[in-house]
């Protein structure tokens, strides 16, 4: 006997395993639903006031630094330019008290020269003492000198003013070097107005050797800043550096004219070389003489760029060190407790029994509490899931029973037709008792399969139709005739409903090609050919095929009661049998669709 496998179709559903509605998902990432996620997000939005308050505070923290420092380079500006800024205070006060008592020694020139002479004695930082007439003549001057200002337009400027000023010449016409100028209006005796001006003239090389010399430039410490005074108009008067070497230190693209007019100003720039340093503006004559001392960045913030950011980095860390110990307590406390209760319910909901112990130690009650009701949900639904397979148990074992006794009941009634059978005369009396025999047979081989197989509800065809087979041959064959089978059963499931139709179906089919078949040219006995084969759409197809005599009708088309039964057969299964020769050979084919299990069990149920 040959037998090969087909595809099985899918089993019909029962109501127990029917699909769920699938669980409604979110389009947002996983990540972002965890709890430990959204509870990280919730304190971070929550400590966000906590971290910018203190970033105010350490940016109000560096702003006072800042001034504190910049109040700490005023002063040391004041300090380290105390000597330049000295002589030059000292030099207007000189200025304006010779403008006061000048006027009575105008008239003798001699006597003008001497007082001139004499104060250049006393103050040999002087390198000019004169009064210069409004014409621009050098009247009255320390030693006799002379000399015409008139076209000068550094003079010009200052008679245009007419008012004390500061100024610097880079090249004295009297001295021939740099100089600082003090100059002071002279007040005429009749008419008002101005009738000249005293001029001190101060060499820039004094003024550096006196800054050196002085004990307070002596205790300068490491921070000692540069520093450059300034007159009204912003013209450099002096440097710490020289004059030569000034542009150094000052900020580039940054007038100094008018920076601070009356007031202390500070502020950081960059110098042409790129330099950033850091500026304070100091005045030391109100509204005529300024220092203006700086000093690299780096030393005006003590610690550099890091000193800037240790405090916002503090407050970020102070922050973020906030966020960890909540989102460690929230997962001490919560989350860690219900990831393990979600792990225990998605396995119970897999499929998985074995529950174990909750280890909820530890938890808050509302979680603990949680637990304890999902253990105690788990208990009863496996107490009833217990009770109903005993209860499946028990009806299948009940099932089995009556399937059993109704195969036992069938073929105690085929051992009686075959004991009528033995004792029939007539042939055609012995043939009708066959064929009901076999037909008999027939159901009790269904009712066999039905309490021998695994399910309650479904008999697998390639076991049902096999025995069929085997039973018919075997009661069909005698010493002079054997028959040659071929079988290809699939193993599909097929309900009661079909399966009892289908088996009297082939039944009638096997027996008729028995009854009609010969054997080919040369072979000893005939050959039948026997198929069910599983198609598209849940559909299945029975084939018999046998070799057929060179002159007979077809078995299946007759008028006789075989052809009727196969008709009937065909019409419960709702399909429709169709015979013919076809290459030597009789075929009979059936195409029907499989019912579905679940409708079965429905009906098995009731």
């Amino acid at each position: 006997m040959m037998a090969s496998m087909a595809p099985t179709p899918p089993k019909a559903e029962s109501p127990a395993a029917r699909p769920r509605r699938p669980a409604a998902t979110s389009s947002r990432s996983p990540i972002l639903q965890r709890l430990g996620f959204r509870l990280a997000a919730l304190l971070a939005v929550a400590l966000l006031p906590l971290g910018l308050i203190s970033f105010l505070q350490a940016d109000a923290w560096l702003q006072s630094a800042r001034e504190q420092r910049a109040a700490v380079l005023m002063g040391e500006t004041l300090r380290v330019a105390a000597p330049t800024t000295g002589l030059i205070r000292e030099a207007q006060g000189t200025a304006s008290a010779l403008a006061r008592t000048v006027r009575p020694l105008l008239a003798d020139e001699a006597a003008c020269d001497a007082a001139m002479s004499h104060l250049a004695s006393l103050s040999p930082q002087y390198s000019v003492v004169a009064y210069v007439a409004s014409t621009g003549l050098m009247t009255c001057a320390a030693n006799g000198a002379a000399y015409d200002y008139s076209g000068n337009p550094q003079f010009e400027a200052i008679v245009a003013a007419e008012r004390p000023a500061i100024l610097v010449n880079p090249r004295g016409p009297v001295s021939g070097s740099s100089v600082v100028l003090v100059v002071h209006p002279v007040i005429a005796e009749q008419g008002g107005g101005y009738s000249g001006y005293i001029i001190l003239a101060m060499p820039h090389a004094a003024l550096g050797e006196h800054e050196r010399q002085s004990p307070q430039a002596a205790a300068t410490t490491l921070e000692r800043p540069d520093f450059v005074t300034l007159n009204e108009a912003g013209m450099i008067l002096t440097s710490s550096l020289g004059l030569d070497r000034a542009g150094e230190i000052l900020p580039e693209g940054r007038p100094l004219e008018g920076v601070a007019p009356g007031e202390t100003n500070s502020f950081t720039a960059r110098t042409a070389a790129g330099q950033e340093r850091f500026y304070a503006m100091v005045p030391v004559i109100e509204g005529q003489l300024f220092a203006l001392g700086s000093v690299p960045v780096r030393e005006a913030v003590s610690l550099g760029p890091v000193s800037i950011v240790t405090p916002f980095l503090l407050s970020a860390l102070m922050w973020a060190g906030s966020l960890v110990v909540a989102w460690f307590a929230a997962e001490q406390l919560v989350t860690r407790y219900i990831r393990r209760l979600g792990r225990a319910i998605r396995a119970f909901a897999s499929g998985s029994r074995v529950v174990g112990d909750l280890d909820m130690e530890g938890a808050p009650d509302e979680i603990r509490e949680v637990g304890q009701a999902f253990l105690r949900m788990t208990d009863t639904i496996l107490h009833d899931e217990a009770e109903l397979e005993d209860t499946v148990h028990q009806r299948e074992v009940l099932l089995r029973e009556v399937h059993h006794r109704v195969k036992n009941n069938l073929q105690l009634i085929a051992s009686i037709m075959n004991m009528q059978m033995r004792r029939a005369k007539s042939p055609e009396t012995k043939a009708l008792m066959r064929g009901l025999q076999e037909r008999v047979m027939s159901l009790a081989t269904v009712h066999k399969e039905l309490y021998q197989t695994t399910g309650l509800t479904d008999v697998r065809a390639d076991e049902l139709l096999g025995d069929l087979v085997r039973q018919i041959v075997g009661m069909a064959s005698t010493p002079g005739r054997t028959f040659r089978i071929e079988t290809d059963f699939a193993p599909i499931p097929l309900a009661p409903d079909q399966a009892v139709p289908l088996s009297l179906l082939l039944t009638e089919g096997v027996t008729n090609a028995i009854k009609y078949a010969v054997p080919d040219a040369g072979e000893p006995s005939p050959r039948l050919s026997l198929r069910f084969a599983a198609l598209p759409d849940k559909r299945a197809e029975l084939t018999i095929s046998n070799t057929a005599p060179v002159e007979p009708a077809a078995p299946a088309e007759g008028t006789g009661l075989g052809s009727q039964l196969v008709n009937a057969f065909a019409s419960q299964l709702g399909g429709e049998v169709k015979a013919g020769v076809q290459d030597g050979r009789y075929v009979m084919r059936l195409e029907f669709a499989l019912s579905s299990l679940e409708g079965a069990e429905e009906r098995h149920g009731r």
